[in-house]
């Protein structure tokens, strides 16, 4: 059986030591790292690290140790979880299914702890797959003049399933930013995509017809040298 683990993000001021620091902290107690990542925003002059490790002893007491330690000692902003802990999540998607079916499947085998509490989509042509899976499914239709309205609804569905976390699997709709304050939750997109280079309708096409611009201009430039 796989030992549960401890997951910390931090984020602060960088000071010399930090990544040390922590370290020890976790290497004193008898715990055990399995993943440490750490980044510096040279601009900002702000230290972000994610380290996940195995608790030597109780994995509540131990975390709640950790963020005191953090934000404590090391003056860091920091968000603790635990492997065991299973956010629930409202999927967005539209009607394409192939990061529909991907995502769902991915929490079934346990690869993403979680539970999909429901799926709210702007088209219905999901409906008879998300019920074949057993997750509630709302079709809110998102025209210009209803957006306003369709978010409104969307984020009483979110709060009524108490989700902790938002994710847009392929979900064809820019969410606002009146949106994004009212979650009350995170919200991620797991599609890749063109933005913001390519916003709008069509990107793939505008990303296309971009490329082949810039092809012609690079040959035009080769002639005129030549």
């Amino acid at each position: 059986m796989k030992a549960s683990t401890i997951i910390a993000l931090l984020y602060g001021p960088d000071q010399p030591g930090l990544v040390s620091r922590v370290s020890s902290w976790i290497f004193l107690r008898g715990s055990n790292i399995h993943h440490a990542d750490q980044h510096k925003d040279l601009e900002a002059n702000i230290f972000f690290q994610r380290v996940e490790w195995t608790p030597s002893g109780q994995i509540d007491e131990e975390a709640a140790a950790f963020e005191k330690f953090a934000h404590e000692d090391l003056g860091m902003t920091v968000k603790v979880a635990k492997s065991t802990d299973r956010p629930k999540v409202a999927l967005f998607v539209s009607k394409i299914d192939h990061c529909f079916h991907d995502t769902i499947l991915r929490f079934r085998s346990g690869e993403m702890a979680g539970e999909l509490a429901c799926i709210i989509s702007n088209h219905d042509a999901l409906k008879g797959d998300a019920e074949t899976y057993g997750i509630p499914f709302y079709h809110v239709p998102v025209t210009k003049e209803t957006k306003v309205e369709a978010e409104t609804k969307q984020l009483e569905i979110v709060h009524s399933h108490n989700a902790n976390l938002v994710v847009m699997a392929r979900y064809m709709q820019v969410l606002s930013d009146d949106f994004l304050n009212k979650a009350g939750c995170p919200v991620i997109n797991i599609h890749h995509s063109f933005l913001p280079a390519f916003a709008g309708g069509k990107p793939y096409h505008q990303a296309h017809s971009s490329r082949r611009q810039t092809d012609r201009s690079h040959r035009t430039l080769r002639h005129s040298r030549s």
